[in-house]
């Protein structure tokens, strides 16, 4: 007689690897993966002139881009923080302006209003700086988010009616749907192609790895500076996507790439490959094994089942079937009031 305390204790330490295996990313990852990719004034000036085309790009006078501070006050005396904002002027002119880039790893329906905040905080500044002229403010949202494509309007002033055509609007990155393939072929000091290109696919282990080995040509041009930025991104996505002690291992390669640069790139690629491979193998096979203990136990429990429904048939009192099968009481009832039923 087995069915006890101790079966209910197996099930629940099934379920509970389970949830180890399957476990989600932490929920903020993506959020924050592409504040450092836009803390690079390279980067930004790839996003608006070769992804978003936008037409006064072309003008930006290169040394005059700056990063600035995100977080403001409000009236209310709330702060609200954008992600990343940048100032910078156009060549041969004064007259500067801000690109405000949002991150986002799922849709949020209060885009518009989030994105007017901050525009309106950025401006509230500039003004208690008693500029004579507001600043153009270039709202960007770059959205990684997997499962659903960004659905919401991108005019800011939607809800004002006969205005709304004649207001801000804002672009969007939307990272699955961008072809990529092109901009790996600039073999330049960037990092925002590769970056994107392994977005795309990173709930796809045997993808991610594929892409891995692919851009290795492109991760071989980085500078020093843009090969420890790339091993910041890989920190946050790559390394928890690793068993714990597969995490000690990559920390060890990690730590050579930073310490090597480029010339250890071929090597970081390589293992990180490596060990995406294995921890990919082990997660299913740790599924699948668990999926067999789990229908075994399953399938004893609808015997033992059974069986109390024949002992209850043949007259045996609700103590007699749980003495004999080893089934609470309880249980007992309910399986003699459905019979009945």
């Amino acid at each position: 007689m087995w069915y006890n305390k101790s079966v209910q204790k197996s099930m629940q330490h099934i379920r509970k690897r389970r949830k180890t295996v399957c476990k989600k990313l932490p929920p903020k990852e993506h959020d924050t993966t592409f504040k450092f990719l836009f803390s690079d004034k390279d980067e930004i000036l790839l996003l608006v002139k070769d992804i978003l085309h936008y037409t006064w790009a072309d003008s930006i006078e290169e040394d005059s881009i700056e990063l600035v501070k995100t977080n403001y006050v409000t009236h209310e005396f709330s702060q609200v923080e954008a992600d990343v904002i940048a100032k910078a002027k156009l060549k041969e002119r004064e007259v500067y302006f801000y690109i405000l880039i949002e991150n986002q790893s799922t849709v949020k329906k209060e885009m518009q209003q989030k994105i007017l905040k901050y525009m309106i905080s950025i401006w509230a500044d500039e003004i208690r700086k008693n500029v004579q002229i507001l600043p153009a403010i270039i709202p960007i949202v770059v959205y990684n988010g997997i499962g659903e494509r960004w659905s919401i309007s991108t005019n800011l002033m939607e809800a004002f009616d006969i205005f709304k055509d004649d207001v801000f609007r804002y672009k969007v990155v939307d990272i699955i749907e961008l072809d990529v393939k092109e901009l790996l072929e600039i073999k330049e000091d960037v990092l925002l192609p590769v970056v994107f290109y392994l977005e795309q696919v990173r709930e796809d282990r045997s993808e991610l790895i594929r892409r891995l080995l692919e851009v290795e040509e492109n991760l071989k041009n980085l500078s020093k500076k843009n090969v420890d930025r790339f091993l910041e991104w890989s920190y946050r996505i790559i390394r928890p996507r690793l068993s714990e002690e597969q995490k000690s291992e990559y920390d060890t390669v990690a730590r050579r790439l930073s310490e090597g640069g480029v010339n250890a790139m071929g090597e970081f690629i390589s293992n990180v490959a490596r060990l995406l491979d294995e921890a990919k193998t082990k997660d299913f096979m740790a599924g699948k094994l668990e999926g067999k203990l789990e229908g075994k136990l399953e399938g004893k429990i609808e015997a033992t089942i059974e069986f109390a429904k024949r002992l209850i048939q043949k007259g045996f009192s609700d103590e007699e079937v749980a003495e004999l099968t080893e089934l609470q009481i309880e249980k007992v009832k309910e399986l003699r009031k459905s019979m009945v039923n």
